[in-house]
């Protein structure tokens, strides 16, 4: 999935079905700043991860594995977010 700049979305996540999330092109960053909100369904946990260059490590994002809606907002460029929900499903906002 890609988001190109200036632009913002909202996606549902499936459990056990990470969404990946990519700039406009292949070889393209996300650029900061990048508000994230992660929400959780009612009975489960949303993790959302960071990877910083293409075929690179995933990070977890500073909050972890969430259970509570949490915003957090990223401050540097990244490759791909990925976002995992748990048991239920979970809803992504993003804005750039």
């Amino acid at each position: 999935m890609r988001i190109p700049p200036n632009m913002s979305r909202t996606f549902l996540v499936s459990p056990g079905t990470p969404q990946t999330l990519v700039g406009g092109s292949p070889t393209a960053v996300l650029t900061p700043p990048l508000t994230v909100a992660a929400i959780p369904g009612a009975l489960g946990t949303l993790l959302v991860e960071y990877q910083i260059a293409e075929s690179g490590t995933w990070f977890e994002w500073p909050a972890g594995d969430v259970a509570t809606a949490t915003i957090y907002v990223l401050t540097a460029s990244v490759h791909a977010l990925r976002f995992t929900a748990t048991t239920d499903y979970g809803t992504v906002e993003i804005a750039r």
